[in-house]
């Protein structure tokens, strides 16, 4: 059994607890939220199963570094895992994105260079 602590919402990390907010204001199912900060990149740095329907996890926000650890249930971790999928899916979109302007920038430049031949065999 856990001891219980009367700072803390036990579906929240204790260390990512916002104080000076009620509980109704704050909703377990945005793990992903900071409740100090409200940066929406909180990710987990570590988790482990706790018992059959609950998972230990640390989180981190990148934003403030606050770090905390807690026990959430499976139908909160799922959605929380949801929500990192979607996230990593959208950064990988914004890589490619950028990716490929930067290439195109590059190309722009190297033909920009062989029109004025100021590339050479040697630069090779």
């Amino acid at each position: 059994m856990r001891p219980h602590r009367t700072h803390t919402h036990p579906d929240q990390p204790e260390d990512l607890q916002r104080a000076s907010a009620p509980a109704s204001e704050r909703t377990t199912e945005d793990l992903h939220v900071c409740p100090y900060c409200a940066g929406a990149f909180v990710y987990p740095l570590d988790w482990s199963e706790e018992g059959p329907w609950h998972w230990r996890i640390v989180l981190r926000c990148p934003d403030c570094e606050r770090v905390g650890t807690g026990v959430f249930p499976q139908a909160i971790v799922e959605r929380f895992d949801n929500e990192l999928e979607r996230a990593s899916g959208e950064l990988l979109t914004d890589l490619r994105r950028l990716t490929h302007a930067n290439m195109a920038e590059e190309i722009q430049f190297f033909v920009k260079a062989l029109d004025a031949d100021v590339v050479v065999p040697s630069d090779f």
